[in-house]
């Protein structure tokens, strides 16, 4: 991470943090797991040096009209949230070049059962949020929706509210526990979630003055 960039440095590790969650998601084709990710990155900030102002925050995210229980994190009261839905498609078709919200395409590409199992929402995507940010993924015909964060528990007759509303609280429990308490929680996630955790939690960035020494170190690292 080189420090010429005019981005202030702290911003610059929360993007960089973030595009490793990112990958991971991609990688694995999980979705719900906002609390892992948000526990690995500020893990991952607070072990480069950058954990002052970052809070994790947990509340509920509203997708296809249905209420969920999410976490996010807060960086100087700017959303951080990277745990979007459908991530691993998306990837793949930009990765072969098929444009997402082609859904003939998508088909003859990947198959339907791809498409059923992996979160495909051509017409309307909820974005990624980097640092209030917000970060369009999808295809060129697909629409951006809010990113449908809030605090407020969905209402009964939503589906999936009862849920999310205990699933949320639950969330907020071990977002509060000390950091000591955490080897427990990562320890009852799933394996493939408490991969993506060690795999977030355990990035570390090199700080370099500009990019004349970061490519000086890569070079000597061949």
């Amino acid at each position: 991470m080189s420090l010429d960039n005019p981005l202030p440095v702290r911003d610059r590790a929360a993007c960089a943090i973030a595009a490793e969650a990112v990958q991971a998601l991609c990688e694995t084709g999980l979705d719900g797991a906002s609390l892992a990710v948000t526990l690995g990155i500020r893990e991952a900030m607070i072990a480069n040096g950058f954990g002052d102002s970052v809070r994790a925050v947990a509340g509920y995210v509203s997708i296809g009209g249905e209420g969920r229980a999410h976490a996010w994190l807060e960086i100087d009261g700017r959303v951080l949230d990277v745990a979007g839905e459908g991530l691993a498609l998306c990837e793949a078709a930009r990765r072969l070049g098929v444009d997402y919200s082609n859904v003939q395409d998508m088909r003859s590409a990947f198959g339907p059962d791809a498409l059923k199992f992996g979160g495909y929402a051509p017409d309307a995507r909820r974005p990624l949020t980097v640092l209030n940010h917000a970060v369009p993924t999808g295809g060129v015909r697909t629409k951006t929706t809010r990113p449908g964060l809030t605090l407020r528990a969905p209402p009964d007759g939503v589906p999936g509210a009862e849920e999310a509303a205990a699933m949320s609280l639950g969330y907020a429990r071990i977002l509060s526990e000390p950091r000591d308490a955490l080897g427990r929680t990562v320890g009852e996630m799933p394996g493939e979630v408490a991969d993506v955790f060690h795999r977030v939690a355990s990035t570390r960035l090199d700080l370099v003055v500009d990019e004349r020494q970061r490519a000086a170190r890569l070079a000597g690292a061949q």
